[in-house]
């Protein structure tokens, strides 16, 4: 960002700004995998993640930025059975089934 430049897929990839590099003709399946993997995640959990990424580029410190985070963590925790329905899951060897 700092110099301009253009990077290519596997650049990116190596130094962490994506997450994945498919090629073209798989980009659709593997964006639906991707889509299917977030909708096993809690709802309330997913909606608060994307508040906080959007919230972060308008944080006046670090700190403030951490702050919300953990209101919204706490918020989570005390609004579901999430937390208690991953510690389940993990300690039965299975994907969480959260019903927020």
């Amino acid at each position: 960002m700092l110099t301009g430049r253009d990077i290519d897929a596997e650049e990116a990839s190596r130094i962490g700004l994506v997450s994945a590099v498919v090629p073209g003709d798989r980009l659709l399946d593997a964006s639906y995998e991707l889509a299917e993997h977030i909708c096993g995640w809690s709802r309330a959990g997913v909606e608060l993640t994307k508040r906080m990424l959007w919230n972060g580029l308008d944080a006046s410190s670090l700190q403030t930025h951490m702050d919300a985070e953990g209101t919204a963590q706490l918020f989570v925790r005390i609004t579901t059975q999430n937390f208690e329905e991953s510690v389940r899951a993990r300690k039965e060897g299975r994907r969480p089934v959260f019903r927020d």
